[in-house]
């Protein structure tokens, strides 16, 4: 039986389209339950409605996520003026300026010098050889988003695989696909992992911080998510690494001068380190330091209204400026490559936050952390717990970015409600939703390598599940010691 419908949409997207507005209106007629405001009903009816949509992606997620829009005014729940300044929020532009700033990266090149300068210091054997491409992976999804690294590094990786099968002398075919599963999930986790430690490396990152400062008025800025984040990418990707080649996959073998003399053709092919790449690697690396600087800098005169999206921004204008030192392409970046910007992305902020916004202001945000007490009397720890893996789970079968804009003010209402730092349950939620591994919907980078033809669903469900328990158990941690103490 086919699965298509006559108009392109897959079955599950046409039930999404009609299930989502019915479950909104029979809410709607059968009113506001007790305690709860009918604006505050009204808006969980649209909350609904959206959740169904995100999660059956019957339309595009940026265009559920532009909704609010027209319903918010229409149904009463906010004015125009205050549904759409959400669209508008500071941290969409560190995201903007972080995605021109990639686009430059990749405009010249310097991408795969950062991967293979990584991968040539990475030793002869199979096992460094996977370790090397997560630590590159890692390393660039810390500034460019995940999405974009993992599509970086795909080529590189299915060449060196076809090197390595081919030069490597006795491999049976068993070993040749546990090194390929290895490395391309190595690719796609790398990136996963590395983009939790900054705050422009996954788009639920900067959502949180958008959604405290929103909610709550709490300023996270970048270089107190580094310290929360990126201990997290450090004890989480030499495991997901030893998971890859050691239990689940065995990768054991040397690598014959052959790969090593392709890793050094592919560099060598770049040339030696141009003018123009020199200039995007400088910009980079001053954006870096003046985020990671800020507080420090703040202090100075004149400089007291220093942000990390003015910092972002700041760098992106600069690249549309400084004169590239190359004869056939003068300028460092041009609007045309900026126009592929991921807008959705954009969008999909705006419309989480303003969902976000009109929970809490209608009440409904406190009367779900009521109705959910129960959970708040728990130890704090089986709550964590309990979040991380529900969000873990759920995350495998919707967007990451939906997800958390649907659950981060109910945990934050819940927080509240039973007396803890709302930091404690929105922190699990938001890394949670960047920890799954298993299927290739999970995530942009699992999508990308799963595309590549050379996977299979079964062997990602294998690795996966084990790292979303391991996820597990380190998300909890760092919510429980570090979230509280740094944000």
């Amino acid at each position: 039986m086919n699965d298509q419908h006559h108009d392109g949409r897959s079955r599950h997207q046409v039930v999404g389209i009609f299930l989502g507005p019915l479950l909104a209106m029979s809410m709607i007629l059968a009113g506001a339950p007790e305690g709860l405001s009918q604006t505050g009903w009204l808006t969980a009816s649209m909350g609904v409605m959206m959740a169904v949509w995100w999660a059956t992606e019957a339309v595009p997620i940026a265009v559920t996520a532009l909704l609010p829009i027209v319903a918010f005014p229409l149904l009463g729940i906010a004015t125009i003026q205050d549904t759409t300044a959400p669209y508008a929020n500071k941290v969409i532009y560190l995201f903007l300026g972080g995605f021109i700033v990639a686009f430059a990266m990749q405009r010249w090149n310097l991408h795969r010098r950062i991967a293979l300068t990584v991968l040539q210091h990475v030793g002869g054997n199979g096992r460094s050889l996977v370790g090397g491409f997560m630590l590159a992976s890692a390393v660039i999804s810390m500034w460019v988003m995940n999405t974009s690294t993992t599509m970086m590094l795909l080529p590189i990786a299915v060449s060196i695989i076809a090197v390595i099968h081919k030069t490597v002398g006795g491999m049976d075919d068993k070993n040749k696909e546990d090194f390929q599963y290895s490395l391309l999930l190595g690719v796609a986790y790398g990136a996963t992992i590395g983009g939790m430690a900054t705050l422009v490396g996954t788009a639920p990152n900067a959502m949180l911080a958008a959604f405290m400062q929103e909610t709550y008025g709490t300023d996270i800025d970048f270089s107190s998510w580094m310290l929360v984040g990126l201990p997290l990418s450090a004890m989480m990707l030499p495991l997901a690494w030893v998971v890859l080649t050691r239990v689940i996959f065995k990768v054991d073998f040397k690598t014959s001068e052959e790969g090593k003399a392709a890793l050094q053709q592919l560099k060598d092919d770049l040339g030696a380190m141009t003018v123009p790449e020199m200039r995007v690697a400088i910009v980079c690396v001053l954006m870096a330091m003046t985020w990671i600087l800020r507080p420090l800098l703040i202090k100075f005169p004149g400089l007291s209204a220093l942000d990390d999206s003015g910092i972002a921004m700041a760098g992106g204008i600069a690249l549309f400026l400084i004169p590239s030192g190359d004869k056939n392409d003068p300028i460092l970046l041009r609007w045309s490559y900026a126009e592929r910007l991921p807008w959705s992305v954009l969008i999909l902020f705006g419309g989480g936050l303003t969902l976000a916004g009109a929970v809490s202001r209608t009440g409904l945000a406190e009367w779900l952390g009521g109705s959910l007490q129960t959970i708040g009397t728990l130890p704090l720890a089986a709550i964590v717990i309990i979040a991380a893996t529900m969000i873990i789970f759920l995350t495998e079968l919707t967007s990451n970015i939906a997800t958390t804009a649907t659950f981060l003010p109910v945990v934050g209402a819940i927080a509240i409600e039973s007396g803890f730092d709302p930091i404690v349950l929105t922190v699990p939620v938001t890394f949670a939703a960047s920890c799954a591994f298993m299927l290739p919907v999970a995530t942009p980078p699992n999508a990308i390598v799963f595309g590549s033809g050379m996977l299979t669903i079964p062997k990602m469900v294998r690795a996966g599940m084990m790292l979303n328990i391991v996820g597990v158990f380190l998300v909890s941690l760092v919510a429980l010691y570090l979230a509280p103490k740094f944000l």
